[in-house]
């Protein structure tokens, strides 16, 4: 249940259960995965790093912090960025880069299985 609003997540709704020591985030796909949707995309390095700290759930302070950048870097790399990619918000940058997972993996749920091992939702099949 989502702490705020008392309803779902997204990955409950949609299914999907995983471990609490499996990959999770920017760590779901493999280094070579990200380049090749970074490639894909025609990001820059920075703007690489800082959709990978969405996909790992920071926040603009977060990401800075963790790049040595300040906030207001991170506000001008996601407006950047969300013209860049047509995309309007930070989850829609987010369902921009999955669309670009599901090219360049052959296919998503087998890179997770890879990774991670079998989810719960797979290990009764």
């Amino acid at each position: 249940m989502n702490r705020w609003s008392g309803g779902p997540r997204a990955h409950e709704i949609a299914g999907i259960t995983h471990s609490s020591n499996g990959p999770s985030g920017a760590t779901m796909f493999s280094d070579q995965a990200w380049r090749e949707v970074a490639r894909r995309l025609r990001l820059s390095g920075q703007e690489l790093r800082i959709v990978r700290g969405v996909f790992n759930g920071h926040k603009e302070y977060a990401i800075a912090a963790n790049l040595g950048i300040s906030p207001h870097t991170v506000h001008t790399h996601f407006e950047r960025l969300h013209r860049k990619l047509g995309v309007a918000d930070r989850v829609e940058l987010v369902l921009r880069v999955i669309e670009e997972f599901l090219l360049v993996t052959p296919s998503f749920e087998a890179t997770v299985l890879c990774r991670s091992g079998p989810t719960k939702r797979h290990a009764a099949t």
